[in-house]
């Protein structure tokens, strides 16, 4: 987005303080109208802004998952009408965040669709941010696909329907440096991909790449596979308090859990 300075300046303000200045002082009238001349030249040039607004459209595609689930409680704690894009059937998303969080977010709306293949453009429409948690652990090319070729796809869909920033939930270097990138090249290799597509699509300046390595928790119900050893988990809330920033106004990248955590 885009905002300007408003600097309020009446004429009969700066009539006053013109006359204020001694009328024999050329030095002092110069001063003062070039003072005057810089800060309307100031509020008239656009400023930046990387923050999606309060009660805006927030995407999540991976929006049931359990990461997702509790980035859709943050937000909607925000104040962002958040829409949870799964290809599970909206009951089915909504039971899962049910589980997750023990509760329903408010101003949450669940759209099921193949981010792989179905048009996106109507799910996308007027939305100010956009974030994929999509993910998905093995190996293979169907697995090296929906970390990589989907998330690429979700990002140029949502560059080409004017979302200003987009945040991607990927893996720590330290992982993807690891003795793991000979275990899992396929779900490493694709999030590599992605966080090129996403740079690419929004640059550095529009887009957030949130790096954890392993996260405590998991869905109920489930197990995961513990981490390498000396690695500590990190909290799944930080995780999600690290991808909301993106869309409150953060930009780069977020890599490890050290850094998650100390956000």
């Amino acid at each position: 987005g885009i905002v300007s300075r408003d600097v309020h300046l009446s004429a009969l303000e700066g009539a006053r303080l013109e006359e204020s200045l001694s009328p024999h002082n050329a030095a002092d009238r110069r001063t003062f109208l070039l003072t005057t001349a810089a800060l309307v030249t100031a509020s008239a040039l656009p400023q930046p802004s990387h923050a999606a607004s309060k009660g805006g459209k927030v995407v999540v595609f991976g929006g049931s998952g359990y990461i997702g689930s509790h980035v859709d409680q943050q937000l909607s704690t925000l104040g962002y009408k958040v829409v949870s894009v799964s290809r599970a059937s909206s009951s089915d998303q909504s039971n899962r965040i049910t589980k997750n969080l023990g509760t329903q977010p408010a101003n949450l709306e669940y759209i099921s669709l193949d981010a792989s293949s179905d048009d996106l453009t109507a799910v996308l429409k007027d939305a100010t941010a956009v974030i994929s948690c999509i993910g998905a652990l093995g190996s293979g090319k169907a697995v090296r696909a929906t970390n990589g070729a989907v998330n690429a796809r979700i990002a140029t869909a949502a560059k080409s329907a004017g979302v200003k920033q987009f945040v991607y939930v990927s893996v720590a270097s330290e992982l993807a440096n690891g003795p793991a990138k000979f275990l899992l090249k396929d779900y490493l290799g694709g999030k590599a991909e992605a966080e090129t597509a996403v740079t690419n699509a929004f640059g550095a300046g529009g887009s957030l790449i949130v790096k954890p390595s392993i996260v405590d928790g998991a869905p109920p119900g489930e197990k995961r596979p513990p981490g390498p050893p000396g690695v500590k988990a990190a909290k799944v809330d930080d995780v999600a308090k690290a991808v909301v920033a993106g869309v409150t106004g953060r930009t780069g990248v977020i890599d490890g859990n050290a850094a998650i955590a100390a956000l």
